[in-house]
């Protein structure tokens, strides 16, 4: 502004002196012509002052643009990095051994633009960046591993973009920027991808995307009629469902604990945490009818066999398998002398019996299968000495464990001040929960984060979870058998650990100025130049401190299966 003001009082009085001296020789020179000559002379002198007028308010301009421009801060250069952990099978490009700590991918900066998400599958893994792109990796043999590479497409998605792309066991899913879900499997294309070099691997991978069937899809007259397109989609790794814009659930794949929607076929047996049901699919998407009470639907997620839906009033649905208390809806194992749910734990002899006076919303009989079918309110976490907790903000699951974040602190904070709780239900044989170890499966209990934080976002995969923190710190916990953690190891990690992703002391090569008078000649030669005490050589060597290399800030993270992923931005170092 300042720029900006000093170019504009520059310009004024240059146009008001150029104005006077034409008035002045048009003054000196008007006695001696005559009446035609003057006004000719007139003429010619006011259009000379006009444009001279015109030029130096053009120079203002000008010197506005220029001036202003340099004031203005420049954004500083970022660039990214994405590390992944975990299971050998999914790592891009491949790995012979489990990766036990994050390990910096360096394909993923050669792209132009920014990633925006990572997914994994139990052998394979897609990404998405910032344009709705896909690029692709896995193993397509014992030893044998192909990508990452960028696709292109061919069938019902050609010319689409994209912007979420999720795994299931053998497919990758991705939704479209209109709100219409494709599919595909991976590892065949990745085959033939295999051992391309030069311009045919540098054309991508063709890939041919089929939309999902029986979905509903947006059409030519949404904006008369609604829109009922997918917005969210959440994908196990045997089921899958679909939310609208409407707020309806649309579920496919594996049903036989009832985790999409429907009542899967009376079987004969007992039903014990042994036991596992013959397998039943729902072939097409079909529509998860809730009850009356709630409202439209506005967040999903999936687990392993189980479902959980949030409607608009802050109310969270539940089904599928119950059998390690992951829905939510309290202790529903016994009622305090069937201890069937202990057999073939990890831990026999110290798991608790549940309380006959614990709150539940549903109970089970002794032979009966611990599953809902149709949605079921879940229970609020229990609140001691305070108010209930509000509604939570965001859900994920796991196989067979579940996580909801909850505000904690007093309404009238403002965001900045603002701290919340991660909960945990479900099976903890291996840590999910992030507590403890102490019980085998529990009800909702907070995990054990810093105190008074708040967590911006949670993943899970099949026994681990993560947890990224407003400071930018990384949580995580759970199974850590094929090094999914990211601690090192593979010991089972439990409570939760603070993760370094990308944190070195590698120290960064500083140049040192040297000034005109400090000799030239031996730096010309490519040697050290000799500076006396207290000369400027001297000072500017003794003010450059070593500087660390700039610390990664994560920007999203992910799961799936049994590995981990997290995109950081990074400044740019000169």
């Amino acid at each position: 502004q300042v720029s900006r003001g000093s170019s504009v009082s520059g310009a004024l009085p240059a146009m008001r002196s150029l104005q006077a001296r034409s008035a002045r020789r048009l003054a000196a020179a008007w006695g001696s012509h005559s009446s035609e000559q003057r006004s000719a002379q007139a003429s010619r002198w006011a259009a000379a002052g006009a444009s001279a007028a015109l030029g130096a308010a053009g120079l203002g301009a000008a010197g506005l643009c220029f001036v202003g421009g340099p004031l203005l801060a420049e954004a500083p250069r970022q660039r990214q990095e994405v590390y992944v952990w975990g299971r050998a099978h999914a790592i891009p490009g491949g790995s012979n051994r489990d990766v036990l700590s994050p390990r910096r991918v360096e394909w993923f900066e050669k792209s132009s633009v920014a990633w925006e998400k990572v997914a994994f599958g139990p052998n394979f893994g897609a990404a998405l960046d910032c344009k709705g792109r896909l690029a692709i990796w896995g193993q397509i043999g014992e030893e044998e591993y192909a990508g990452p590479a960028s696709i292109q497409l061919e069938g019902d998605a050609k010319g689409r973009s994209f912007t979420d792309v999720q795994c299931s066991s053998t497919r990758v899913f991705a939704l479209d920027r209109r709100g219409q879900v494709f599919c595909f499997e991976p590892l065949e294309p990745l085959a033939t991808y295999k051992g391309k070099t030069g311009k045919k691997a540098g054309k991508g991978l063709a890939v041919h995307m089929e939309a999902v069937p029986g979905l509903p899809r947006p059409g030519w007259l949404r904006s008369i009629w609604g829109d009922n397109a997918i917005k969210q989609m959440g994908i196990g790794l045997e089921h899958a469902a679909f939310l609208t814009s409407r707020g309806e659930v649309w579920c496919v794949g594996g049903n036989e604990w009832g985790q999409c929607g429907q009542r899967p076929p009376r079987q004969k047996g007992p039903m014990g945490a042994l036991e596992e049901r013959q397998r039943v699919e729902v072939t097409s998407p079909s529509k998860v009818q809730f009850p009356e009470m709630a409202g439209p639907i506005v967040s999903i997620a999936v687990g392993g066999r189980h479902t959980m839906a949030l409607d608009n009033t802050g109310l969270v649905f539940a089904f599928g398998d119950d059998r390690r208390i992951q829905l939510g809806l309290g202790d529903t194992r016994t009622a305090g002398n069937d201890t069937r749910h202990s057999m073939g734990v990890l831990n026999p002899d110290q798991t608790i019996r549940p309380n006959a006076e614990m709150k539940r919303s549903v109970s089970y009989k002794f032979y009966e299968p611990h599953m809902q079918h149709s949605p079921t309110l879940t229970i609020e976490p229990k609140a001691q000495d305070r108010p209930p907790y509000p509604p939570p903000t965001q859900l994920a699951c796991g196989e067979d464990f579940t996580l909801a974040l909850h505000i904690d602190s007093p309404e009238w904070y403002p965001r900045e001040k603002e701290t919340n709780l991660v909960f945990c239900c479900g099976e903890n044989g291996v840590g999910q929960c992030g507590r403890s170890l102490q019980q085998q499966q529990q009800t909702w209990a907070p995990v054990r984060l810093p105190k008074r934080s708040r967590t911006v976002a949670i993943a899970c995969g099949q026994a681990h979870g993560l947890a990224l923190l407003a400071t930018g710190d990384l949580y995580t916990w759970g199974g850590n058998s094929e090094g999914q953690v990211g601690v090192g190891s593979r010991a089972t990690v439990n409570p939760a650990v603070r993760l370094r992703v990308g944190v070195t002391d590698e120290v960064l090569p500083q140049r040192i100025p040297i000034p005109e008078d400090a000799g030239t000649t031996a730096a010309e030669e490519g040697q050290p130049v000799p500076a006396q005490q207290g000369s400027p050589a001297a000072v500017a060597a003794e003010a450059a401190a070593p500087v660390l290399a700039p610390k990664p800030q994560i920007t999203a993270i992910a799961c799936g299966f049994r590995n981990s992923a997290v995109i950081c931005s990074v400044p740019a170092t000169s």
